[in-house]
Protein backbone atom coordinates (compact mmCIF):
# COMPACT_ATOMS: atom_id res chain seq x y z
CA UNK A 1 0.00 0.00 0.00
CA UNK A 2 3.11 2.43 0.63
CA UNK A 3 4.31 1.74 -2.99
CA UNK A 4 0.74 2.40 -4.14
CA UNK A 5 -0.08 5.60 -2.48
CA UNK A 6 3.48 7.28 -3.53
CA UNK A 7 3.03 5.89 -6.91
CA UNK A 8 -0.37 7.71 -7.24
CA UNK A 9 0.66 10.64 -5.49
CA UNK A 10 3.73 11.95 -7.01
CA UNK A 11 2.11 10.64 -10.78
CA UNK A 12 0.25 13.55 -11.07
CA UNK A 13 2.76 16.19 -12.25
CA UNK A 14 2.32 19.74 -11.15
CA UNK A 15 3.77 22.06 -13.86
CA UNK A 16 3.77 25.71 -12.03
CA UNK A 17 4.37 28.77 -14.15
CA UNK A 18 7.44 30.83 -13.56
CA UNK A 19 7.64 34.84 -13.71
CA UNK A 20 10.65 36.21 -15.19
CA UNK A 21 13.30 36.66 -12.35
CA UNK A 22 15.30 39.53 -12.36
CA UNK A 23 18.90 39.35 -11.93
CA UNK A 24 19.90 38.43 -8.20
CA UNK A 25 21.38 41.63 -6.33
CA UNK A 26 22.85 41.35 -2.44
CA UNK A 27 19.12 43.55 -1.00
CA UNK A 28 17.24 41.64 0.96
CA UNK A 29 13.80 40.64 -0.62
CA UNK A 30 10.79 41.89 1.85
CA UNK A 31 8.54 39.16 0.18
CA UNK A 32 6.87 36.80 2.29
CA UNK A 33 6.90 32.84 1.28
CA UNK A 34 2.82 33.39 0.64
CA UNK A 35 3.18 36.39 -1.08
CA UNK A 36 5.91 34.53 -3.33
CA UNK A 37 3.26 31.77 -4.10
CA UNK A 38 0.57 33.56 -4.97
CA UNK A 39 2.76 35.46 -7.81
CA UNK A 40 4.00 32.09 -9.01
CA UNK A 41 0.47 30.50 -9.01
CA UNK A 42 -0.67 33.44 -11.12
CA UNK A 43 1.63 33.53 -13.82
CA UNK A 44 0.74 31.69 -17.36
CA UNK A 45 2.58 28.15 -17.92
CA UNK A 46 6.04 27.86 -19.09
CA UNK A 47 7.16 27.62 -22.82
CA UNK A 48 10.17 28.62 -23.88
CA UNK A 49 8.08 31.81 -25.73
CA UNK A 50 6.58 32.83 -22.78
CA UNK A 51 9.32 33.25 -20.57
CA UNK A 52 12.82 34.14 -21.89
CA UNK A 53 15.57 34.87 -20.47
CA UNK A 54 15.33 37.87 -18.10
CA UNK A 55 17.46 41.12 -18.78
CA UNK A 56 21.17 40.27 -17.95
CA UNK A 57 21.03 37.21 -19.40
CA UNK A 58 19.92 35.57 -15.87
CA UNK A 59 17.14 33.15 -16.44
CA UNK A 60 15.80 31.12 -13.17
CA UNK A 61 17.29 27.79 -12.09
CA UNK A 62 13.72 26.76 -10.53
CA UNK A 63 11.96 27.68 -13.56
CA UNK A 64 14.77 26.08 -16.12
CA UNK A 65 14.63 23.00 -14.43
CA UNK A 66 10.49 23.03 -14.06
CA UNK A 67 10.87 23.53 -18.31
CA UNK A 68 13.14 20.46 -18.01
CA UNK A 69 10.75 18.62 -16.16
CA UNK A 70 7.47 19.41 -18.22
CA UNK A 71 9.81 18.79 -21.55
CA UNK A 72 10.65 15.12 -20.36
CA UNK A 73 6.62 14.68 -19.35
CA UNK A 74 4.59 13.54 -22.54
CA UNK A 75 1.32 13.05 -20.78
CA UNK A 76 -1.52 15.30 -21.75
CA UNK A 77 -2.03 18.44 -19.50
CA UNK A 78 -4.79 19.03 -17.48
CA UNK A 79 -5.34 22.95 -17.28
CA UNK A 80 -6.42 23.99 -14.13
CA UNK A 81 -6.55 27.55 -11.71
CA UNK A 82 -4.14 27.13 -8.68
CA UNK A 83 -7.46 26.47 -6.22
CA UNK A 84 -8.73 23.91 -8.52
CA UNK A 85 -5.37 22.39 -8.82
CA UNK A 86 -4.83 22.44 -5.06
CA UNK A 87 -8.02 21.17 -4.18
CA UNK A 88 -7.73 18.30 -6.72
CA UNK A 89 -4.39 16.82 -4.77
CA UNK A 90 -6.76 16.89 -1.92
CA UNK A 91 -9.24 14.58 -3.54
CA UNK A 92 -6.36 12.58 -4.82
CA UNK A 93 -4.91 12.23 -0.88
CA UNK A 94 -8.85 11.74 0.07
CA UNK A 95 -9.02 9.11 -2.48
CA UNK A 96 -5.75 6.96 -1.27
CA UNK A 97 -7.22 7.35 2.61
CA UNK A 98 -11.17 5.33 1.08
CA UNK A 99 -8.26 2.87 -0.40
CA UNK A 100 -6.80 2.28 2.68
CA UNK A 101 -9.68 1.91 4.44
CA UNK A 102 -11.13 -0.19 2.47
CA UNK A 103 -8.37 -2.62 2.39
CA UNK A 104 -7.58 -2.56 6.24
CA UNK A 105 -11.63 -2.88 6.14
CA UNK A 106 -11.17 -5.96 4.36
CA UNK A 107 -8.19 -7.81 6.27
CA UNK A 108 -10.00 -6.99 9.72
CA UNK A 109 -13.41 -8.66 8.16
CA UNK A 110 -14.81 -5.54 8.83
CA UNK A 111 -17.56 -4.95 6.50
CA UNK A 112 -18.99 -1.71 8.09
CA UNK A 113 -15.56 -0.23 7.16
CA UNK A 114 -15.24 -1.35 3.75
CA UNK A 115 -18.42 0.17 3.20
CA UNK A 116 -17.85 3.29 4.51
CA UNK A 117 -14.06 3.70 2.01
CA UNK A 118 -15.88 2.94 -0.51
CA UNK A 119 -18.51 5.50 -0.16
CA UNK A 120 -16.09 8.12 -0.20
CA UNK A 121 -15.01 7.13 -4.17
CA UNK A 122 -18.22 5.99 -5.16
CA UNK A 123 -20.59 7.80 -8.37
CA UNK A 124 -22.68 10.13 -7.52
CA UNK A 125 -24.13 13.27 -9.55
CA UNK A 126 -21.73 15.58 -7.80
CA UNK A 127 -18.43 13.54 -8.58
CA UNK A 128 -20.13 13.57 -12.02
CA UNK A 129 -20.25 17.48 -11.93
CA UNK A 130 -16.83 18.08 -10.24
CA UNK A 131 -15.29 15.43 -12.91
CA UNK A 132 -16.86 17.19 -15.72
CA UNK A 133 -15.61 21.13 -14.28
CA UNK A 134 -11.79 19.39 -13.61
CA UNK A 135 -11.51 17.96 -17.24
CA UNK A 136 -13.57 20.86 -19.01
CA UNK A 137 -10.19 21.37 -20.93
CA UNK A 138 -8.85 18.82 -21.48
CA UNK A 139 -10.34 15.70 -23.46
CA UNK A 140 -10.80 12.42 -22.69
CA UNK A 141 -10.26 13.15 -18.81
CA UNK A 142 -13.55 13.65 -17.83
CA UNK A 143 -14.49 9.76 -19.17
CA UNK A 144 -11.14 8.69 -16.83
CA UNK A 145 -12.59 9.86 -14.11
CA UNK A 146 -16.21 8.72 -13.75
CA UNK A 147 -14.64 5.24 -14.89
CA UNK A 148 -12.80 5.58 -11.97
CA UNK A 149 -15.70 6.35 -9.60
CA UNK A 150 -18.48 3.77 -11.25
CA UNK A 151 -15.68 1.34 -11.12
CA UNK A 152 -15.62 2.31 -7.37
CA UNK A 153 -19.54 1.50 -7.24
CA UNK A 154 -18.87 -2.52 -7.26
CA UNK A 155 -16.67 -2.42 -3.96
CA UNK A 156 -19.42 -1.27 -2.16
CA UNK A 157 -22.03 -4.04 -3.92
CA UNK A 158 -19.77 -6.37 -2.98
CA UNK A 159 -18.67 -5.18 0.78
CA UNK A 160 -22.81 -5.44 1.26
CA UNK A 161 -22.24 -8.86 0.45
CA UNK A 162 -19.31 -9.58 2.20
CA UNK A 163 -17.44 -11.25 -0.91
CA UNK A 164 -13.93 -10.67 -0.23
CA UNK A 165 -12.88 -12.12 -3.42
CA UNK A 166 -14.84 -9.72 -5.07
CA UNK A 167 -14.02 -6.56 -2.97
CA UNK A 168 -10.26 -7.02 -3.63
CA UNK A 169 -11.28 -7.90 -7.49
CA UNK A 170 -13.09 -4.85 -7.86
CA UNK A 171 -10.62 -2.54 -5.95
CA UNK A 172 -7.77 -3.92 -8.09
CA UNK A 173 -9.75 -3.04 -11.15
CA UNK A 174 -10.47 0.82 -9.09
CA UNK A 175 -6.78 1.44 -8.66
CA UNK A 176 -6.31 -0.03 -12.52
CA UNK A 177 -8.18 3.68 -13.28
CA UNK A 178 -6.33 5.42 -11.17
CA UNK A 179 -2.87 3.93 -13.04
CA UNK A 180 -4.75 5.02 -16.24
CA UNK A 181 -5.54 8.10 -15.54
CA UNK A 182 -2.35 9.47 -14.38
CA UNK A 183 -0.28 7.68 -17.17
CA UNK A 184 -1.95 9.58 -19.36
CA UNK A 185 -2.73 12.79 -17.65
CA UNK A 186 -0.31 15.50 -15.62
CA UNK A 187 -1.68 19.30 -14.52
CA UNK A 188 -0.86 22.44 -15.66
CA UNK A 189 -1.68 25.12 -13.59
CA UNK A 190 -2.47 28.57 -15.20
CA UNK A 191 -4.14 31.32 -14.68
CA UNK A 192 -7.66 32.38 -14.59
CA UNK A 193 -7.90 34.36 -17.95
CA UNK A 194 -5.63 31.01 -19.52
CA UNK A 195 -8.23 29.03 -18.29
CA UNK A 196 -11.34 30.36 -19.28
CA UNK A 197 -9.94 30.45 -23.11
CA UNK A 198 -8.65 26.84 -23.07
CA UNK A 199 -11.91 25.74 -21.51
CA UNK A 200 -14.69 28.59 -22.68
CA UNK A 201 -15.97 28.52 -19.25
CA UNK A 202 -16.11 32.13 -16.95
CA UNK A 203 -16.20 30.03 -13.65
CA UNK A 204 -13.94 31.57 -10.85
CA UNK A 205 -13.16 28.99 -8.40
CA UNK A 206 -14.41 30.45 -5.10
CA UNK A 207 -15.28 26.86 -2.63
CA UNK A 208 -13.85 23.72 -2.31
CA UNK A 209 -14.24 21.57 -5.61
CA UNK A 210 -14.11 18.04 -3.22
CA UNK A 211 -15.43 15.05 -5.15
CA UNK A 212 -14.07 13.80 -8.25
CA UNK A 213 -11.33 11.88 -9.25
CA UNK A 214 -8.85 13.74 -10.80
CA UNK A 215 -10.90 16.44 -10.43
CA UNK A 216 -11.89 14.88 -8.98
CA UNK A 217 -9.72 12.37 -10.49
CA UNK A 218 -8.00 11.76 -10.19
Amino acid sequence: MKALKLSILFALTLTIACEKQPPKTSQTSSSTPEASAKEVNTTPPVTPESNPAPAGGEESVDCKALAALDAMDSRKPVPLQPMMAWHQKQNMMEHLVAIQRITGGLAKDDWDEVAKGSALIESSPQMAQMCQHMGSGAAGFTELALDFHKRADKIGEAAKAKDKDAVLAATSNTIQACTGCHAAFKQQVVDAATWQKLTGSDHQPGGHHGGGHHGGHH
